[in-house]
């Protein structure tokens, strides 16, 4: 069977790897073709169309709702009645609304997001949350296939080298690998609130590491400069996904703070499997797929709306806490199993196997 996969992203980020962790089991029974997202909606989608027209696949594979591939799925399955499935991971209008993006932009997106679902062979949600939301707009054909790990590279190491390098030795390490985009209608971005905590408890042997890149780093940078912190928080930037696994081996605890909104709810993240197979202790807020996966390796923390301007000390008095009960973090290896049985990519490939046959 020929599968060409569109990929509304680049070859490096979240999307591309999960389209490459996903289908390269496949390759031994089907041949597998997967496209890009790397220049323009219009000039990428022409692109997509006419490698569709002269290739002729018997599925198309659609990573996440998005102009270009969206656009040239809906033009096969008019011209050449060809299936394609949707992989999904946020709710479209809801993730544009609380980014502050306008009304008219929201809208568009969500009446492309309404035709792709309803008119997709088949729906591949990635949170739980959103599975269930969608089967209330297509009962069938509703798949829960979460974000995924690579355990034979995502597993516990010892770094200590690389902690000397980066003069984390002798301290608490809090941190996170993520995208780090500013919203100009909240004031924050992914991380703030390690810098706040950080601030909070600055006379405590407590760093944090932020793994990562986008327009909020400079935002960032500033406060660690107005809380006179600029030694305690190291920023890596981008990083090579090859080395991640030895950054999130570096932090002592991840933090995984998700908004309690319908974005929120509807997500796993991609970064909270990986914490666990490192089987790092993580604190995350009680919003989404941490509530299934963080027991006893780690605290669930309450959180309110888009921006909780408590959440911060919530947190600082959790991390004050490990400070006086360090041995509780070697719990954290507990997630070594969570992440075997739940988000092992072989297994979940072995699933969208199940329904490609259910399709085609």
């Amino acid at each position: 069977m020929k599968i060409c996969v569109l990929v509304n992203d680049t070859p490096y980020g979240v999307m591309g790897l999960r389209a490459r962790h996903l289908t390269t089991p496949l390759c031994a029974s089907h041949h597998i073709d997967i496209l890009y997202r790397e220049a323009g909606k219009l000039t990428e989608m022409r692109r997509f169309s006419r490698f569709i027209q002269e290739n002729r696949p018997d599925l198309l594979y659609i990573m996440n709702v998005g102009y270009a591939g969206g656009g040239a799925a809906l033009l096969a399955k008019c011209r050449f009645h060809m299936p394609y499935i949707l992989d999904h991971g946020d709710p479209s209008y809801d993730l544009l609304r609380s980014s502050g993006r306008p009304m008219w932009e929201s809208w568009l997106v969500h009446g492309a997001e309404w035709t792709m679902l309803r008119s997709a062979d088949a729906v591949v949600a990635r949170g739980a949350a959103l599975a269930v939301s969608i089967r209330q707009r297509r009962p069938e054909g509703v798949h829960f296939l979460p974000d995924g790990v690579d355990l034979t590279r995502f597993k516990p190491l010892n770094v200590d080298t690389l902690r000397d390098q980066n003069g984390m030795s002798d301290t608490l390490t809090l941190g996170i690998v993520g995208s780090i985009v500013w919203s100009d209608r909240f004031q924050m971005c992914y991380g703030w609130d390690i810098v706040e905590v950080v601030a909070r408890l600055k006379d405590h042997p407590v760093k944090g590491i932020i793994v990562g890149d986008g327009t909020g780093i400079a935002h960032l940078k500033k406060r660690t400069e107005q809380y006179g912190i600029q030694d305690r928080i190291c920023f890596t930037g981008r990083v090579s996904h090859d080395d991640v696994p030895r950054y999130i081996n570096m932090m002592d605890v991840c933090i995984s703070t998700q908004t309690n909104d319908a974005v929120g709810h509807a997500r796993t993240t991609a970064k909270l499997p990986e914490y666990l197979a490192c089987g790092r202790f993580i604190i995350a807020t009680d919003v989404g797929g941490a509530r299934e996966v963080v027991h006893e390796n780690g605290f669930l923390l309450p959180y309110q709306g888009v921006y909780d301007p408590d959440h911060p000390a919530r947190l600082a008095e959790r991390i004050e806490w490990l400070l006086q009960n360090p041995d509780t973090l070697s719990q954290g290896i507990k997630g070594v199993e969570a992440a075997r049985n739940l988000f092992d990519y072989n297994e979940l490939a072995k699933q969208l196997a199940r329904i490609i046959d259910q399709i085609v």
